[in-house]
């Protein structure tokens, strides 16, 4: 199969791919993922997942697990990265007073010269009041919350493709 070929279906599958989560809750406003580091010279192989998640009446803890994903171009479908630490486990994000931002850097091992792999974040968030969860939510990262003014969130992006 052509270069040219694969790529092709790789991006149509990307388009094609399953969100792998509900949409955020329009009582979410300001919970979302994004890619915010993608492989740079100084980070190779480096993949940044940032989240924010906003406070909830009664004011409960937030709390978050960050996973990464990979796609399949031969089964056009996400899957979870079950090695190389692509899963960086719960932990508490805010204490409930106010929207919180946090995040994570995973890194891989560069891939085979003319070898590729497209990454992206998979987010459950959990509001807890003690060790009981009120709420929670499920997304994918995703592009448009880039910040200028913010060193993290100078890069948004809903996935990451990591090229040698």
């Amino acid at each position: 199969m052509s270069r040219s070929v694969l790529t092709v279906l790789v991006v149509a599958g990307l388009a094609l791919a399953p969100a792998g989560a509900p949409a955020k809750p329009a009582a979410h406003a300001n919970l979302w993922a994004t890619v915010n580091l993608c492989d740079t010279p100084s980070k190779p192989g480096a993949v940044g997942v940032r989240v924010s998640i906003p406070r909830e009446r009664g004011a409960p803890r937030q709390w978050a697990r960050i996973r990464l994903q990979w796609f399949d171009g031969g089964k056009l479908a996400w899957r979870l990265v079950r090695s190389s630490g692509g899963d960086a486990g719960w932990a508490r994000f805010g204490i409930g007073t106010r929207v919180v931002q946090g995040g994570t850097t995973f890194t891989f091992p560069p891939p085979k010269p003319g070898a590729r792999i497209v990454l992206r974040g998979l987010v459950d968030v959990e509001w807890r009041v003690g060790t009981r969860v009120v709420d929670r939510a499920r997304m994918t990262t995703t592009a448009g919350h880039r910040d200028g003014n913010d060193p993290q969130r100078r890069v948004s992006r809903s996935s990451c493709e990591i090229t040698r």
